[in-house]
């Protein structure tokens, strides 16, 4: 199981890296291809689009044909685009090598959460859960700083050369997870799983918790240059401690698993709350953000622990189209913060961002202590769902 965790986190490493890149190579990027900054994230958009066409329309695959299996085709067309994004000559081959990275991102990440669970012990759901979100970190920490390295050494197609053949040695050692997955021959849609119980305030939970990450994610390091006056560098530590948060809290996983799902829920997203309402107070020292945005990367990492594992319990036979629905609503989310955040960020600054997210996740806490009912009532009633 260690060595199955290891690839799952890794690919996730891998799509996490490949989708925070282009930011910090933008200029590197537009001055080899002699394009403006703005027209390189075009390619950002092009792969966040290609992510949420493919999680609606091609995850659901894994539920008929078996996640292990989506996930090895997934991981050569991934490999295939990010030789070509290594390789392209032109902007526009830059945005159609990202466009199939996305594709292939879209359909992987709901089979990669389908095999997590599937794999994981009973009773030690969220703990291999939480291992396999590490990948995040990896992605955040090691991807993005070794992807900059990189770049200043050996340019900027060396990075999507690295991806690539690593991703490549993915798909080698996957081969144990080839049969893995529900592969009952079972035909599931977007609308299948629009229709499963709980699917629905499953589907709020995500966009409240990814909202209000987003809103606050997306302006904070404006908030620390623009705001605090401070340098690019010192921007960057604030992923990097709400990385590291995020990372350590695998170690409070298995608590998850001692506490449930249900009991669980609604503290975490209270102490997320907490934690924003603290950004706002410590929100003109940079060192009290860089404090909180530890225990930020923490209780993220819970919540996101509980939302996964809640969604992918609603319906087994169906959790690659559920998986595919919760990727979309995230990517959608992403596509609304600019706008939303950006005018709580223009009217009232970082603290108008925290406000909001502060509020997002407290509408999520309500919502969570709702499921402690129907849980209680599964014993009598067998198929009762949240």
């Amino acid at each position: 199981m260690v060595a199955s965790i290891l690839i799952l986190l890794s690919a996730i490493g891998v799509i996490g890296a490949n989708s925070l890149l282009l930011s910090p190579l933008v200029t590197a990027v537009g001055a080899d291809l002699q394009v403006s900054a703005a027209q390189v994230m075009q390619a950002a958009s092009a792969y966040g689009l290609g992510v949420a066409f493919a999680a609606m329309l091609l995850a659901p695959l894994g539920d008929r044909f078996g996640a292990g299996r989506l996930l090895r085709v997934t991981l050569v067309f991934l490999a295939i685009g990010l030789a070509a994004s290594a390789f392209a000559p032109t902007l526009y081959a830059l945005i159609a090598a990202q466009t199939l990275c996305g594709v292939a991102a879209g359909a992987a990440l709901p089979s990669i959460y389908t095999l997590a669970v599937t794999i994981a012990p009973k009773g030690r759901e969220s703990q291999t859960l939480g291992a396999v979100l590490t990948g995040w970190t990896v992605s955040l920490v090691l991807g993005v700083s070794l992807g900059a390295w990189i770049t200043d050494h050996f340019g900027w197609r060396a990075v999507y050369i690295s991806l690539s053949v690593g991703t490549a040695l993915l798909w080698l050692f996957s081969t144990r997870l080839r049969n893995l997955g529900s592969s009952g021959g079972r035909a599931t849609s977007p609308l299948t799983a629009l229709k499963v119980p709980g699917i629905k305030r499953g589907l709020l939970a995500t966009v409240l918790l990814m909202l209000s990450f987003y809103i606050t994610y997306f302006f904070i390091g404006a908030h620390v240059t623009v705001d605090l006056g401070l340098s690019t560098t010192k921007a960057g530590l604030v992923p990097l401690f709400y990385g590291i948060g995020f990372g350590l809290a695998v170690l409070a996983d298995p608590i998850l698993d001692k506490i449930g799902l249900e009991r669980a829920t609604a503290p975490v997203f209270l102490a997320i709350t907490l934690t924003y309402v603290c950004m706002i107070a410590l929100s003109g020292t940079f060192y009290g953000l860089l404090m909180v945005a530890a225990l930020w990367g923490i209780f993220q990492h819970l919540g996101l622990n509980l939302l996964v594992a809640r969604l992918t319990a609603l319906d087994p036979s169906q959790r690659g189209a559920i998986m595919g629905l919760y990727s979309t609503a995230t990517y959608l989310c992403i596509f609304a913060v600019p706008a939303l955040g950006g005018l709580a960020y223009a009217n009232w600054g970082l603290a108008g961002c925290l406000a909001v997210s502060a509020f997002l996740c407290l509408i999520e806490m309500f919502e969570a202590k709702g499921l402690r009912r129907p849980t209680a009532m599964a014993h009598a009633a067998p198929d009762a769902s949240v």
